[in-house]
């Protein structure tokens, strides 16, 4: 399991699924494990752990390797970029890192669930693991919501003058993003501790007086500023950049519209039973109660619906960058520069039409004319181009680019 939720640990590892009415005699940790596992007892549901322990070890292992190559091509891709290209793809080539850090991230959360949640690598990597986790989790959502409304704010204001405070915007925007996040996750990562014992677990930990007060504490943040507050920025400013770009009289139109309302699924089918099942987990026993048989089927898919939150990093760069025709246009170019001279030559005549084609979908989406196809295409020189950012979509083009 990647991130321990924050009401504390699943059956197995102990606290909160106690009646409240039992907890008047509890003074510490240790009687509230007792009475825990008494109640547990009391409620048996047949679930198998090690047909789940090699599913998530399955899940994890292709995400990491799919995540990493995905998001490495992206990266590469966009920090080739310069000029005016470059500012446009700057919340894309931070989202990328960001899902890349959550990636790398993977193979830690895959060894605790194959190691039945026994952490083996000591306290500081227990606590410093989460945070790097948190901190791009957070950023990768911001920069979701910053490319979404820069997206719609550039569609709609075309002027120069407006541009050129823009990208000054996108930079200011990105660092700020990258501090804020940052500093999100303290109140959680100062609690989050390695508990030691004959198998020693990371587990979130505050103080016992006020453990409640903090896990709700906890959760609410990160379900306001991780869902709350994101999805409704990220679906009105998609939707209406859909509307922007609906032109019936043009097929492609159509499909220009499903990819946006694909962003808004593909975020809210991630997050969404996450956020819900960690707010139920939380509020058992204290603020509302659960049967105990629901209990345990949260508890036991809490760890593969934490798993399945994390497909954002694999989804995101096919969204929003290997759809787009010229993001594919410009990774070509990447693999033809690093290929040695002799194979480069050699296949150059064979790769000249699928260029061609490439370069002639690219610039005729606007029912421009094709201009000739160059070895390194700049759309916005040959076609009628949208301000839109060139990797988020293969977008017909309503505003004129000028090159920089």
């Amino acid at each position: 399991m990647s991130v321990k939720p924050s009401w504390g640990p699943g059956p197995s590892e102990g606290v909160t699924a106690v009646p409240a009415s039992d907890l008047g005699d509890i003074h510490n940790w240790t009687e509230l494990l007792d009475l825990f596992n008494h109640t547990l007892s009391e409620c048996h549901v047949e679930l198998s752990e090690s047909t789940k322990r090699v599913v998530l070890f399955a899940l994890y292992l292709a995400m990491f390797v799919v995540g990493l190559v995905e998001n490495l091509l992206v990266i590469c891709v966009n920090w080739r970029g310069s000029g005016r290209a470059g500012l446009l793809n700057l919340y894309i080539l931070n989202m990328a890192i960001a899902d890349l850090g959550i990636v790398l991230s993977l193979p830690v959360w895959m060894l605790e669930v194959t190691l039945d949640y026994t952490w083996l690598w000591g306290s500081f990597s227990c606590r410093f693991t989460h945070y790097f986790y948190f901190v791009n989790m957070y950023s990768s959502i911001f920069f979701l919501v910053c490319l979404s409304v820069d997206r719609y704010v550039t569609l709609t204001s075309a002027s120069p003058s407006w541009q050129h405070y823009q990208h000054r915007v996108r930079r200011a925007m990105c660092a700020g993003i990258w501090v804020l996040s940052a500093i999100i996750p303290l109140p959680e990562v100062v609690h989050i501790q390695l508990v030691e014992g004959p198998e020693p677990m990371c587990l979130f930990m505050a103080p016992f007086e006020t453990y409640s007060t903090w896990a709700l504490a906890v959760t609410l943040s990160t379900t306001i500023l991780g869902f709350l507050l994101p999805f409704p920025l990220i679906a009105v400013f998609n939707v209406l950049t859909a509307c922007r770009l609906r032109q019936p009289e043009q097929p492609k139109s159509r499909r220009h519209c499903l990819l946006m309302c694909a962003y808004v699924a593909v975020f809210v089918i991630c997050w969404l039973p996450y956020h819900v099942t960690l707010l139920l987990l939380t509020l058992h026993g204290t603020h509302i109660s659960l049967h105990c048989h629901l209990v345990h089927l949260l508890y036991f898919f809490y760890d593969v619906i934490d798993c399945f939150s994390m497909l954002h990093c694999v989804i995101n760069p096919i969204l929003y960058n290997f759809l787009s025709p010229h993001f594919r246009g410009r990774l070509l170019n990447a693999v033809v520069h690093y290929l040695p001279k002799d194979q480069t030559r050699a296949g150059a005549h064979s790769s000249s039409s699928s260029c061609s084609t490439q370069h002639s979908i690219i610039i005729t989406k606007g029912d421009s004319q094709p201009a000739a196809a160059t070895p390194h295409p700049e759309p916005s020189l040959s076609f009628q181009a949208s301000p839109l950012l060139p990797n988020t979509s293969p977008f017909s083009p309503s505003q004129p680019l000028t090159s920089s």
